[in-house]
């Protein structure tokens, strides 16, 4: 679920860490199982907690022989360090080597995460952590969080959370952070033993581990208010997780023979539409995933240049005189069909012309029935058949020869198709009531199953409202509510220099839909 705003706290993690081992201990063999973590004998250890610290090594002492597994990401300092220290493992001991120059009056905390478990049964010692203060007193507050992604709504593990100085904002790209904690499985995170001051929260999943917002494939969020650490604890909301919004380029422009041209564009959705030019007369487009074909004609071997933004490819000849492409060819989209639905027939290259004179249309592979094809007028690679379907029969549609014609001059050879109608009973329908909307504002709701989009509604200037999608297949199905700020019909990602959060969002789990079946949801926006 999106909560409202976010909030943050910083600690820091120490990139690289050497790990020497002297001998190799066997574990003991015989006896109960070990059901429990190393635990620490204090009278063989540097005493934790300690105030004016002036000690070069620490020394933890366990009573039992432990591992240190992934010690270099687990481990984290905070505040950093002038330099790494350096971890040992000596039997059953870990020997921590200081830096020179640590700060004065300064808190130190290291931290092992999960990187300490005992050698038998591998039981993890969570979230160790050695403290001391370089100065009189020991720094004392505590601060919490959790970290969720903005696509998914979910929790996000491994995301460092860190705290920068209030009046810099270009910090999170320059410097690194004086505080900094990693987040658990459950997206979870904790600072201990910070400072009385005011900080600027944020969260990255650290693509490089430099602690920097640098890469342009790492995920970043803020707390938006400032962080004043002038209480004992501090809960924070939820920090939301985002993907930086990807520019819009041209990747890559194929043009393999007259008539034909593809340009690939990388960008947010909705993609945007790459001019040519010189312009095309009499041109026909349609986007598929990320290429957007131009048709036009194949006596024509178009010569220019592509243009998106500041972005120019030049479009060079087609690579053949002659045209690289399938037959004329038809995909049957339609799975099961209602018996109030439309079938839905695809070709890759645009339908100019349909000849129905030269098709026939039967059921039960014999009576003619009537029926209603035309070219889609969203996309023309598609043949959209209506009728008046029989239930839980085949209808076959036979296409003779030069029933159809593509914007390439193409003509078909016989073709053959059928379209299975269901019976109503297959499928079932859904009502959702939505409620507490702000009537000012647009929202988007996206009606799906797993990944798949089944459909879009566009909800403007409502506080409440009720829909219905009818004839749908039995399944488990969700609603993602977006609160479309801009009013493009997509979601936006958000921008730190912007100073803009992603637009919110919430998803809601719906109950099963079986077949014959009438399932009504309420959802409300929060």
């Amino acid at each position: 679920m999106w909560h409202n705003r976010l909030r943050s706290a910083w600690l820091f993690i120490v990139p690289v860490f050497i790990l020497a081992g002297c001998a190799s201990p066997r574990a003991p063999t015989g006896g109960d199982k070990d059901e429990h973590p190393p635990v620490l004998i204090e009278a063989e250890s540097t005493p934790n907690q300690q105030t004016n610290f002036k000690e070069k090594e620490i020394i933890i002492t366990f009573d039992e022989w432990f591992t240190l597994k992934n010690v270099k990401a687990q481990l984290v300092v905070s505040p950093l360090m002038p330099e790494e220290p350096e971890i040992k493992q000596k039997g059953k001991s870990i020997i921590i080597n200081l830096p020179d120059s640590l700060k004065e009056e300064t808190t130190y905390t290291i931290n092992f995460g999960s990187s300490i478990a005992d050698l038998n049964e591998g039981n993890v010692l969570e979230n160790f952590a050695f403290v001391f203060s370089t100065g009189a007193i020991l720094d004392s507050v505590f601060i919490t969080g959790k970290v969720v992604s903005a696509v998914t709504l979910k929790p996000v593990a491994d995301v460092l959370v860190m705290l920068h100085p209030i009046n810099k904002d270009s910090a999170v790209y320059k410097d690194k952070p004086e505080y900094v904690s990693r987040t658990d499985k459950e997206g979870r995170w904790k600072l201990e033993n910070i400072r009385l001051d005011s900080f600027r929260v944020v969260a990255l999943l650290d693509g490089n581990l430099n602690f920097l917002y640098d890469l342009e494939t790492e995920l970043f969020g803020w707390y938006e208010l400032p962080l004043h650490t002038n209480q004992p604890k501090i809960l924070l909301p939820e920090i939301i997780l985002f993907p930086k919004e990807r520019k819009s380029a041209i990747r890559d422009v194929l043009h393999d023979a007259p008539g034909w041209l593809k340009v690939v564009v990388d960008g947010p959705k909705p993609l945007k539409k790459p001019l040519l030019i010189p312009p095309i007369d009499n041109v026909v487009t349609a986007w598929d995933g990320d290429t957007i074909h131009f048709w036009y004609s194949k006596d024509l071997d178009y010569r220019g240049e592509a243009v998106l933004n500041n972005d120019t490819s030049i479009v060079q000849a087609a690579k053949s005189t002659k045209a690289k492409r399938p037959g004329m060819r038809i995909t049957n989209l339609t799975g099961k069909l209602p018996p109030f639905g439309t079938a839905r027939l695809h070709s890759a290259i645009p339908f100019s012309s349909v000849d129905t004179s030269r098709i026939t249309f039967v059921v039960d592979s014999s009576k003619s029935v009537a029926y209603n094809l035309r070219i889609d007028s969203l996309d023309p690679r598609v043949l959209l058949v209506e009728s008046q379907w029989k239930l839980n029969t085949n209808h076959y549609l036979t296409f003779l020869p030069q029933a159809l014609e593509n914007v390439l001059g193409d003509q078909n050879d016989t073709i053959r198709t059928s379209v299975q109608v269901a019976d109503l009973d297959a499928f079932g329908n859904l009502t959702i009531k939505v409620s507490g909307l702000d009537s000012t504002m647009t929202y988007l709701m996206n009606l799906k199953s797993g990944d798949k989009l089944i459909q879009t509604y566009l909800i403007k200037k409502l506080k409440n409202t009720v829909l219905l999608k009818k004839s749908l297949l039995p399944g488990k199905y969700s609603v993602e509510l977006i609160e479309d700020i801009n009013e493009n019909g997509f979601w936006d990602t958000g921008d730190y220099q912007e100073k803009r959060q992603p637009e919110r969002k919430m998803i809601f789990e719906l109950e099963s839909l079986r077949a014959a079946w009438e399932v009504e949801s309420s959802i409300t926006w929060q």
